[in-house]
């Protein structure tokens, strides 16, 4: 177990506190609690890549998906888990019925519209989810799947934005553009799930963002021959 070691370090570290923090002066304490918090986060990184690792192995569990009610379900539980759930968020009636894993694409969404909430400054947040069998207007790339008649999913928001400079590196195992203390932490596994998870379905992901103005994810869930 990879993670028995970790806990030991914690632990301890939690020991010594209770009993000798009295005795301790302010750097050491503040030390330990640094340890503890080090641990910590080691341990959300190693959960991480065995879930990445998994993902390897799993099969599929394809059934009939009601891409309403399942982004509607992602929602309700990100509005459980957001202490101040305050969005404009855009959800079109007709999204389509598709075949899919009903775990792995509620895990898609909600890692996509999560970071959509996470990484926006603005004063009134908006995300935009929906579904095109063609190329929007506000689309800067002439990606291939817009032209392959299937499905294109698409979480786009008013975000922070990505520098041009890093999109070509987000979707790396614990790849983080920022701080780690800043916007909530994280591991910077997300969208290496995300894009596991996508490809697991014989679909494509790809990002478009300009920098300070907003990102948009998009991604198919299946290959041109399977429709």
């Amino acid at each position: 177990d990879l993670k028995e070691p970790l806990r030991g370090i914690h632990n301890y570290a939690s020991f010594l506190l209770a009993d000798y923090q009295d005795k301790l002066d302010e750097d050491a304490v503040t030390k330990l609690n640094t340890l503890m918090e080090l641990t910590k986060r080691m341990e959300n990184l190693i959960n991480a890549l065995l879930h990445f690792s998994r993902l390897s192995r799993t099969d599929l569990n394809r059934n009939n998906l009601n891409l309403n009610n399942l982004v509607n379900n992602v929602i309700d539980l990100l509005k459980i888990s957001q202490s101040n759930f305050q969005i404009d968020l855009q959800i079109p009636e007709n999204m389509p019925i598709i075949q899919g894993d009903r775990v792995l694409t509620e895990e898609i969404f909600v890692n996509l519209i999560s970071n959509a909430i996470k990484y926006n400054e603005q004063p009134e947040k908006r995300i935009v989810i929906g579904c095109t069998m063609e190329k929007p207007d506000w689309a800067l790339i002439e990606h291939p799947c817009f032209h392959q008649n299937i499905p294109v999913f698409y979480v786009k928001d008013n975000g922070i934005g990505i520098r041009e400079k890093h999109l070509d590196t987000i979707f790396r195992l614990f790849k983080r553009l920022h701080a780690q203390n800043k916007y909530g932490g994280g591991t910077g596994a997300g969208l290496t799930i995300v894009k596991k998870i996508v490809e697991g379905h014989g679909g494509q992901i790809w990002v478009e963002s300009k920098y300070q103005e907003g990102t948009t994810f998009y991604f198919t869930l299946s290959a041109p021959n399977e429709q």
